[in-house]
């Protein structure tokens, strides 16, 4: 019996195959506001994960925002420098180990939010450096979403935002151009450790995306260029020389630091639920954008490429790891954003009018 048989002899089957995955990506489960409606009221956010360069430039673009009224920063360390200047009356820093629980609910109880409390929450704190992995990241990886997303849900947040990654999408050969979000995930148990954190923190937030009174994002954006950014895709461009196999020449379509702040902008400013995937807007071969910033990459036989990316480490011209997501130099992967980009995108303009307007 052939598929389309088989689909007229079970007319329900491709019903409930497309009911799950409308259910799996969440844009509107309730009679709630409308997807893309500007949120009303002041923000107030926390931050989560300030240490990282897209934290810190969100941060900025926030306290830039009058209609901001007060961001609280969070990392388990000192203050990015950048920030030390920041307006102490709508700027505030607090360093947490976000995996303890305890700590995380005494970030919700601080004397400056108790009667203003957060109606926004962006979780950027995710330890994806594969160099050193141990069991103490994984705790912090999932035990940190866990316990944010609950202390999120507990005290009626407005909305939480996860920042996951494109590396959980599973690739080869034969995927498609254009990688939706309810595309296959790389669900393989030999995969890094982190890709299965990340893959486990998205699921804790999926899990949560029918709640009535917090809107639950989770965010996949493409490879993030930007100086000094700890992305797959950034590290190799940094890497002296960057070391490609021969013979492959991958599509990709990445995005930079400035732009994927600004989508988290209107992700937190615009209602809206659910799994986006967020990309830039130039599609092409991983060589072309090589050549655009007048970087020459090494052409190496893939089997010697982990080897000799091992020698680069070590030496210290990469920071680089090949094994994390070996397959990503050999086959595309180009994110489609249409959703994001009808729901978030197409309404920057009410983002704007706000900020403009804003007492």
């Amino acid at each position: 019996m052939s598929d389309e048989d088989k689909v007229k002899a079970t007319p329900g089957r491709k019903k409930r195959r497309d009911t799950m995955r409308r259910a799996a990506l969440v844009t509107q489960v309730d009679e709630g506001p409308e997807p893309g409606a500007l949120r009303e009221g002041r923000r107030r956010v926390l931050v989560a994960g300030a240490h990282r360069l897209v934290a810190v430039h969100l941060i900025e673009q926030l306290l830039a925002d009058p209609n901001v009224e007060a961001v609280l920063a969070v990392t388990r360390g000192s203050c990015p420098p950048s920030l030390l200047g920041a307006d102490p009356e709508r700027f505030h820093f607090v360093s947490a180990d976000l995996s303890k629980r305890r700590q995380v609910d005494n970030l919700f109880l601080l004397d400056r939010f108790r009667d203003k409390p957060f109606d926004t929450v962006v979780h950027l704190a995710f330890q994806g450096d594969p160099t050193g992995y141990t069991q103490r990241n994984h705790e912090f990886n999932v035990n940190s979403t866990k316990h944010m997303l609950e202390a999120s849900l507990r005290h009626l947040v407005g909305k939480y935002i996860f920042l996951s990654s494109d590396a959980v999408y599973r690739i080869g050969a034969r995927g498609d151009y254009k990688v939706r979000e309810d595309a296959e995930l790389n669900l393989d148990p030999t995969v890094h450790p982190i890709l299965r954190d990340t893959i486990d923190a998205e699921f804790i937030c999926r899990a949560k995306m029918d709640d009535l009174e917090t809107e639950v994002m989770v965010l996949r954006p493409s490879g993030v260029f930007g100086g000094g950014v700890v992305s797959g895709i950034n590290l190799l461009f940094e890497s002296n020389p960057p070391m490609l196999p021969v013979g492959f020449d991958p599509m990709i379509n990445p995005t930079t630091k400035e732009h994927l702040s600004r989508d988290l902008l209107l992700a937190l400013n615009l209602h809206g639920k659910g799994v986006y995937n967020v990309a830039g807007r130039t599609v092409g071969p991983l060589s072309k954008f090589l050549e655009e910033r007048g970087i020459v990459a090494r052409r190496v036989p893939g089997p010697a490429l982990k080897m000799l990316n091992r020698a680069q480490r070590l030496l210290g011209k990469t920071r680089y790891h090949a094994g994390f997501n070996p397959r990503r130099l050999y086959y595309s992967l180009v994110l489609d954003d249409a959703r994001f980009e009808k729901i978030f995108r197409t309404h920057a303009s009410r983002v704007a009018i706000v900020s403009e307007n804003a007492p």
